[in-house]
């Protein structure tokens, strides 16, 4: 490191920082901020995120989490980056029974910004690939929008026709099914 030394806070403080990718919290995990108001600590985590010798030392730890096993800051970084590419897979419960699923949209886009909060570059191929993970986003919820709409529509015809109605299309769907 060139110039100033890093005190222990702020190692304490670049620690969290790279662990949770929060400026704030790691603030408030490294220095007393009983007296302080929310916008001084936020404003105080800026600050020292900025100052040279804790930002030369993040870079060297973030070099050494590329090399070396430690779980508990490199764990975190290699499921976030599994959780981006779909690879991460979650048990889901639905009226079929239980499955394993790969993470929603959302879910992947949130773990794709908190990565660029680690590793914070203007990548082409990181920014394509944010780029189409916001589109899927975005046709995901449209298709959900769309079929939550027909169900509404389906509900409300349901909810209109009387119970003879309802049984004769009941009958004429299971008439059909038998004669196919």
């Amino acid at each position: 490191m060139k110039g100033k030394q890093l005190t222990e806070k702020q190692k304490a403080f670049a620690d969290k920082y790279i662990e949770t990718g929060n400026a704030t919290e790691a603030y408030k995990s490294a220095y007393s901020t009983k007296r302080m108001s929310g916008k001084s600590v936020n404003t105080e985590a800026k600050r020292t995120l900025r100052k040279p010798p804790v930002q030369d030392y993040i870079d060297k730890r973030m070099k050494e989490l590329e090399d070396a096993k430690i779980p508990k800051q490199k764990e975190i970084l290699e499921f976030l980056g599994r959780v981006m590419r779909g690879e991460e897979k979650s048990l889901v419960i639905t009226n079929k029974g239980a499955i394993e699923a790969p993470p929603e949209m959302k879910d992947r886009m949130s773990a794709a910004k908190e990565l660029l909060k680690r590793y914070p570059t203007n990548d082409p191929l990181m920014e394509a690939q944010l780029r189409k993970l916001n589109a899927e986003a975005t046709l995901a919820e449209s298709k959900t929008n769309e079929s939550e709409d027909k169900t509404g529509k389906l509900m409300r015809f349901m909810d209109k026709q009387s119970d003879e109605s309802l049984q004769k299309i009941i009958d004429s769907i299971e008439g059909s099914e038998s004669n196919d």
